[in-house]
């Protein structure tokens, strides 16, 4: 695990200088606030709420300078164990993590409903027709993954034994290796499912429709639950003030994803109205979607152990939260 750690700390510093921090203030405006990084995926709708949050200053309102890392979820994980990361928005990669033994928990799941699609090229013409085929992932363990494999074995498709499982990476890369024929098929999150479709590529199943899963929160390190749960605290606000703030002003809301996500009105207006559909009111997942959690990921690790869930989430911070939220 030594060498794992350190390799993420290095490959992380090497993110960080080619510039893939977005979103923090100049240091006039920032002086007097707490510097908090957050790892997350560009692309996709995912951390709306965290980036409604940023772009109508509500963390500086809390007193946190709320840095966006563009990183890959396995390796936003191992962040936040080294200290390289306070916060992964990466809450199913979080989650198996946590299975494996790395000491991290989710303290918040924010979208209960997944905003992934299952894209395929055009000539695919239902779920049965992937057999042996190649289905593109971000890894072998993240969240999406495990939604994929969920929704193809629905369909009676066993995709790690009757498939060709191919690790490409975040959403971009994974829209461009459909559009090239790389893979025939791959989860892309909103709005870049409808993104594809205008490309001709198919979509198969919207996810969020059939399947429950913990999709978009917050991960943390079992070090910064013990050290800060006075910040974490100050985050999981954070969060429920943005999906308040976007709900409350949908119009302005819907010009954000357009700016951001550089869309036309038509595909942001839908583009927003799926995406709060899936969110969670309270930020706490499901017992039931905990535990089918842990048993992909053991699934895939085959590992036999039983795992708890108290190693993997831990939701006393997200309730006290939300209680004096809905007390005010």
């Amino acid at each position: 695990m030594h060498t794992l750690l350190t390799s993420g700390k290095i490959l992380l510093g090497l993110l960080l200088a080619c510039g893939v921090v977005v979103g923090r203030g100049s240091i006039g405006d920032t002086r007097d606030l707490e510097r908090v990084r957050v790892g997350y995926s560009v692309g996709g709708m995912i951390p709306f709420p965290l980036v409604v949050a940023k772009e109508k200053r509500i963390f500086e309102q809390l007193g946190l300078d709320v840095e966006f890392i563009n990183i890959r979820p396995t390796l936003a994980v191992t962040a936040l164990v080294s200290g390289d990361l306070q916060y992964a928005a990466f809450a199913g990669t979080t989650l198996n993590a946590a299975v494996q033994g790395l000491p991290v928990k989710l303290v918040m799941v924010y979208n209960d409903r997944p905003l992934f699609s299952l894209m395929t090229r055009p000539e695919i013409r239902s779920l049965k027709d992937l057999k042996g085929k190649v289905l593109g992932v971000a890894s072998l363990t993240s969240g999406e993954s495990f939604l994929s494999r969920r929704l193809l074995k629905e369909a009676g498709i066993d995709a790690d034994r009757e498939m060709v499982l191919r690790v490409i990476g975040n959403t971009p890369e994974r829209l461009v290796s459909l559009k090239t024929g790389v893979v025939d098929a791959t989860t892309l999150t909103l709005p870049v499912d409808l993104q594809a479709e205008q490309f001709g590529l198919k979509r198969i199943a919207f996810m969020g429709d059939v399947l429950e899963s913990i999709s978009g929160g917050l991960g943390v390190s079992d070090r910064w639950i013990q050290q800060r749960p006075d910040q974490i605290r100050k985050m999981i606000a954070g969060v429920f003030k943005g999906m308040a703030h976007a709900r409350a002003h949908r119009q302005e809301s819907i010009s954000l994803v357009m700016t951001r996500w550089k869309l036309e009105r038509d595909m942001a207006e839908k583009t927003f109205d799926v995406t709060v559909k899936t969110w969670s009111e309270n930020g706490v997942a499901s017992d039931q979607a905990v535990l089918l959690g842990i048993q992909e990921s053991l699934k895939v690790s085959s590992q036999k152990q039983e795992v708890p869930l108290s190693r993997v989430a831990d939701f006393s911070l997200v309730r006290e939260v939300f209680r004096e939220l809905k007390s005010k």
